[in-house]
């Protein structure tokens, strides 16, 4: 199941670290936003540096990339705009306009302590572990997407 959260990972922000606890069912359900990626910034990589400046700039735009919404009956629908995001760079700087469009996914999910299992209902399972970071915040391990790309970072959602 794609949910695109191998593409976020191409974007980044600084991060923190926090007391982190084992969530049950009742605490994920709601609709969650991407509003950050973490991992240990490199100054060498110049395509790192443009993608923190796009993220924080559609995040003060109040522009979500990426949100999952949890309902009680164990649904949950995914909704992305990665894959249509539009750079621009021009003489007074980066014009990155909120796409309009965006991919939908639904699925199922349960919650087994901190593994949560999505399926599309077509085949496709997806087991991942995240970690809550008090109430309204949780962390999906880039290990969980791809441990040879995204070793070290991390997605970080924050409830509506």
């Amino acid at each position: 199941m794609a949910f695109a959260l191998a593409l976020m990972f191409s974007c980044s922000t600084d991060g923190d670290d926090n007391d982190n606890e084992t969530p049950d069912s009742s605490t994920l359900v709601g609709t969650w936003n991407m509003s950050d990626v973490r991992f240990e910034e490199d100054p060498n990589d110049t395509s790192l540096n443009l993608a923190d400046e796009v993220v924080d700039f559609l995040f003060a735009q109040d522009c979500i990339l990426v949100s999952f919404t949890f309902n009680a009956d164990g649904s949950v629908t995914s909704s992305d705009r990665i894959n249509y995001l539009e750079i621009n760079a021009g003489p007074n700087g980066l014009d990155v306009p909120c796409p309009t469009e965006s991919d939908v996914e639904a699925a199922t999910w349960i919650l087994d302590g901190d593994q949560l299992t999505l399926d599309d209902g077509n085949g496709s399972v997806e087991t991942i572990t995240i970690t809550f970071e008090g109430n309204n915040t949780f962390v999906i391990s880039g290990d969980e997407i791809d441990a040879n790309n995204y070793a070290g970072a991390e997605a970080v959602f924050s409830r509506q």
